[in-house]
């Protein structure tokens, strides 16, 4: 059991840093799956991104460093939003929202960068303020920072419904793994990446069109044709 917790998540059985690495794990899992679900427009997503809130960042904080609710805080929030946001729209079947889907532009750009610092501000949090941030060879802990920021804030996005929301996941997703091979990387870690990777380009390839936009199509193959007697 050892040598298998050793091999998924790098880290000894039984040691702080390793239950932090495997609760990230856990957390990080559960919001693939809460990508999954958004895919398809529907509100368990966010009830799966709560939880994995719940396992991950807000477990570790109140277990570890009640500093590290300066993030877990608004990550909750964050998930709290979309659920209201996606509550905005009409029902489809009995957990679909029909969320309009939205183009790129500048304005969401700009807002998306905003909220990125933000939240990197706020998962460095402490090594900020007793200036470890800003010293040498901590290149790599401002990028990781950044790449998880990027996340949340692309589920900003995803709640306001923005298709590109997706492919900044997606990118997110490619460029943590090849952060991580500069080391040897966790087996856990490493997969979880790649399940977050292909949700996330599956969200934007379920993303390509409104609901709007294919209710006319259904609503044609629906009807009968036309029949030759009214001729």
């Amino acid at each position: 059991m050892d040598e298998l917790f050793f091999n998924l998540f790098g880290q000894p059985l039984g040691t702080d840093t390793g239950t932090q690495v495997s609760l990230y794990a856990v957390s990080t899992l559960l919001t693939c799956f809460a990508l999954l679900l958004l895919a398809r427009r529907n509100d368990l997503g966010w009830w799966a991104q709560i939880l994995a809130v719940f396992a991950g960042p807000l477990a570790i904080a109140l277990q570890y460093d009640y500093a590290m609710l300066l993030l877990a805080a608004p990550a909750m929030g964050t998930a709290a939003f979309g659920l209201w946001k996606f509550s905005k729209s009409p029902n489809v079947g009995r957990f679909g929202r029909a969320v309009p889907v939205h183009g790129f532009s500048v304005k969401s750009l700009i807002w998306g960068a905003v909220l990125t610092l933000v939240f990197t501000a706020l998962k460095l949090g402490p090594m900020l303020t007793t200036g470890f941030a800003f010293s040498q060879n901590v290149l790599n802990i401002w990028i990781l920072a950044a790449l998880e920021a990027v996340v949340l804030a692309a589920l900003i996005g995803i709640a306001n419904g923005l298709r590109w929301a997706w492919l900044a996941i997606t990118i997110s997703a490619v460029a943590y793994v090849a952060i991580l091979f500069t080391n040897a990387p966790a087996l856990a870690t490493l997969g979880l990446l790649v399940f977050q990777f292909l949700a996330s380009l599956y969200g934007w390839f379920c993303w390509r069109q409104s609901p709007a936009d294919a209710e006319p199509a259904e609503a044609e193959s629906n009807e009968y044709p036309p029949s030759p007697y009214n001729a």
